[in-house]
């Protein structure tokens, strides 16, 4: 049976995805990310079985933070982090954000 990562592993492993393709980070294009958060996400990890061991979020929106609003999507790994006893202690996320600039 192959080793199942930990949650710990998480952050080097969907950083290895995006350099994938041996292109620098900030050349990816939104289907490079996209494709190997895809990649991440079907990654099996050492997580409990409860409902949200496990899960993957996403969120999107136009924000102007720094003045220039820009339509941001937000790709999320979200991990249970369980205590000694089994109980939720508390959640790890692991997210890359593709940010594009106002195009209208």
């Amino acid at each position: 049976m192959t080793r199942r990562p930990s949650v710990d592993e998480a952050v080097g492993l969907l950083e290895g995805e995006l350099r994938a393709g041996q292109r620098a980070l900030a050349d990816l294009g939104t289907e490079d990310v996209w494709q190997a958060f895809l990649r991440f996400g079907r990654r099996l990890f050492d997580v409990s079985e409860a409902p949200d061991g496990d899960g993957l979020l996403f969120q999107y929106g136009t924000y102007s933070f720094d003045g220039s609003p820009t339509f941001t999507v937000d790709l999320t790994r979200q991990f249970e982090v369980s205590d000694a006893d089994g109980d939720h202690d508390h959640y790890v996320q692991v997210h890359c954000e593709v940010v594009l600039p106002r195009c209208w």
